[in-house]
């Protein structure tokens, strides 16, 4: 045990030149998170006054004004008449949302990554910060939506024509960013750095014990079932110790 121990550890230093491969696997890693992105903040402006109303959706006939809301941005995002919607537009085949863990996965999704903004008096903004561009393309369209329905809806229950109605002001804006030290990036760069290091540990491991030459005069002696007389130290090594 012993000497294969002792023969890896000279395979490693015999093959050290190969020790640079450590840093290919994390360098391309980081390379590739520098271009693309993994962070989306997806906007969308909503063009409204401040005090029209908004309908609730778990009353009938109750409504709030969009001052309030802001104030409350659960009611329209984590409403889970809305959650449960949203859910079947993505997931049109599974009924069972009660007990389905990518209908909590959802619910925390909207909480943790959509926000309500108030832009100006006359604009609100229905804003995605994530990491899924699909998703939160999909998130802010629903929402901006859902909405300008509530609004229509408020607007009606509040028996008022004095108030307009919601409209969409402009395209949805998409920004992309490059977090390269996020903390995800940086968990998937340990664990690529430890499996290239192991992965090079064995490819050195695997290259020496290839080399069919013999490592020592115990070897030799073994094999070639004949006494060994003497050998010739390592000039080198003797050179070394000389300078020093």
């Amino acid at each position: 045990m012993f000497f294969h121990v002792k023969r890896y550890g000279y395979g490693l230093l015999k093959y050290r030149s190969w020790l640079w491969l450590v840093l290919f696997p994390p360098l391309v890693f980081l390379l590739v998170s520098a271009i693309s992105p993994n962070q989306f903040s997806i906007r969308q402006d909503i063009r409204v006054s401040k005090n029209v109303p908004v309908a609730l959706m778990t009353s009938p006939v109750g409504y709030m004004t969009i001052q309030e809301l802001l104030s409350h941005p659960e009611i329209l995002f984590q409403n889970k008449l809305s959650i449960r919607a949203l859910y079947g537009q993505l997931y049109t085949d599974i009924d069972y949302y009660r007990t389905d863990p990518q209908f909590r996965a959802l619910f925390l999704a909207v909480k943790d990554h959509m926000s309500l903004v108030l832009q100006d008096n006359n604009r609100i903004q229905i804003a995605y910060q994530g990491p899924e561009k699909e998703k939160g393309l999909m998130l802010v369209e629903f929402y901006s939506d859902r909405l300008i329905q509530n609004i229509s809806e408020g607007i009606r229950r509040s028996k008022t024509q004095e108030h307009s109605a919601a409209q969409i002001a402009g395209v949805v804006k998409i920004q992309e960013e490059r977090i390269i030290f996020e903390t995800s990036r940086m968990w998937q760069l340990f664990r690529i750095a430890v499996i290239s290091i192991i992965g090079v540990m064995i490819l050195c491991g695997f290259l020496e014990y290839r080399d069919s030459s013999f490592k020592s005069e115990r070897q030799m002696a073994r094999y070639l079932e004949v006494p060994i007389l003497g050998s010739i130290p390592d000039l080198n090594k003797v050179y070394a110790s000389m300078e020093k």
